[in-house]
């Protein structure tokens, strides 16, 4: 069918992802919950006469059959949005108090319905079928994916590969980032409740101080990664929300701590679990405290297809030029539930430049976090040729 010209893609779908992403950004809704951007997607889908089908109770596979047999390939876009109270001042910023789409997936979704738009429209070429799977969930354990793969989303027909698409608001506009092998970390939790005995802060020998076993309790749990963990094995343990005290002069008697634990081999993962319970039976013993203690496995590590990214290579560098390719060095220590449908089919996970040059980007999960909306035909142009190119070859 050609190449995808990015020239084209902003000719013809630039305004509709513009609208459609203003829009889902101006409504975001969190995990589970994506019932309003649900009847969004199926109203689009409907729009362009594009069969669907309800997943997940909020998600949405919506189907392109090509008028020839052939393969069959999915685009996962994930729709759920974060707890998070915007502060980017755009004139489309959240209307919703504690809410907010932070780490792009409305951006996602925006390209999975221009994919959609556009494959149906030459869905008389088309050979095979297309699957886009609108996933809730994604944000927040065990996930929409899993859901979705149980309720058979992979068959009938059956997928052969996976594409998925990221917003990386540390790379400009019109550029992809790729890499062979693993791209995402494990993304395991960890719950943690320190118990001590109350009492005055003047005499605090007559007490158990709480909130002193937390603090050398995240003093010692960070030489796990720093002095027990090989330098060239990726791991990260942050402590990102911790709880304890009642006031000034009272000796906390309960400090509640939760975090995350990231690392690419399994045995890293078990390594940091049992570290981090044995820094706890330290840190209370020495203190003649308590604890208790979870360390919950959560996503696995994404792996990328070496014959998809070169896929996606391609199509880069025909949409675009080779010099759009970003070749990562390192994988992220991010997770993402995408690693389950990685662990069905041959994949590949797309870091996808939306960051705005000569302007501060900020990080995921910030409330400043902003997508360059000049970035949306660039994810349309690449996903839709890497589509067509996987369907067309034998």
């Amino acid at each position: 069918m050609g190449t995808i010209l990015v020239e084209d893609i902003r000719s013809q779908l630039a305004n509709y992802l513009t609208e459609v992403y203003k829009h889902l950004h101006r409504h975001p809704e969190p995990s589970n919950h994506e019932w309003e951007t649900q009847k969004f997607i199926i109203r689009e889908l409907e729009d362009n006469q594009i069969s669907y089908k309800v997943m997940a109770k909020t998600g949405v596979c919506a189907e392109i059959k090509g008028a020839k047999p052939g393969k069959t390939i999915l685009l996962r876009a994930d729709m759920d949005a974060l707890e998070i109270t915007e502060d980017t001042g755009l004139p489309y910023a959240s209307q919703k108090d504690g809410l907010m789409h932070a780490c792009g997936h409305d951006a996602h979704v925006a390209v999975g319905l221009g994919v959609a738009k556009l494959l149906q429209q030459k869905a008389d070429a088309l050979c095979g079928t297309v699957k886009i799977m609108f996933q809730p969930a994604e944000e927040k354990p065990p996930g929409g994916a899993i859901r979705m793969i149980e309720e058979g989303i992979l068959e009938n027909p059956k997928v052969d590969a996976v594409i998925g698409i990221h917003t990386n608001p540390h790379l400009p506009a019109g550029r992809f980032g790729l890499i062979d092998g693993c791209i995402l970390a494990a993304s395991d939790r960890i719950f943690i409740t320190l118990s001590g005995k109350g009492g005055h802060a003047a005499a605090p020998h007559e007490g158990i101080d709480a909130i002193a076993m937390a603090g050398q309790f995240l003093a010692n749990v960070q030489n796990i990664v720093s002095r027990q963990v090989s330098p060239t094995d990726p791991a990260v343990v942050t402590i990102g929300k911790i709880t304890g005290g009642t006031r000034p002069n009272v000796l906390a008697d309960r400090v509640v701590l939760e975090g995350t634990a990231r690392a690419i081999r399994e045995e890293t993962r078990d390594l940091l679990a049992e570290k981090i319970g044995k820094a706890l039976r330290g840190v209370t013993e020495y203190w003649g405290g308590s604890y208790t203690y979870e360390y919950v496995k959560g996503y696995p590590p994404t792996w990328n297809d070496k014959a998809m990214t070169d896929l996606i290579r391609r199509s880069v560098e025909e949409c675009l030029g080779k010099e759009s390719i970003f070749e990562m060095e390192n994988c992220l220590m991010s997770g993402d539930d995408f690693s389950y449908l990685a662990k069905e089919a041959p994949a590949v996970f797309i870091e996808w430049g939306t960051g705005t040059p000569e302007q501060e980007n900020y990080p995921w999960h910030h409330p400043k976090f902003h997508v360059n909306l000049e970035a949306l035909p660039y994810g349309v142009a690449v996903v839709t040729q890497s589509i067509l190119h996987f369907l067309s070859e034998e």
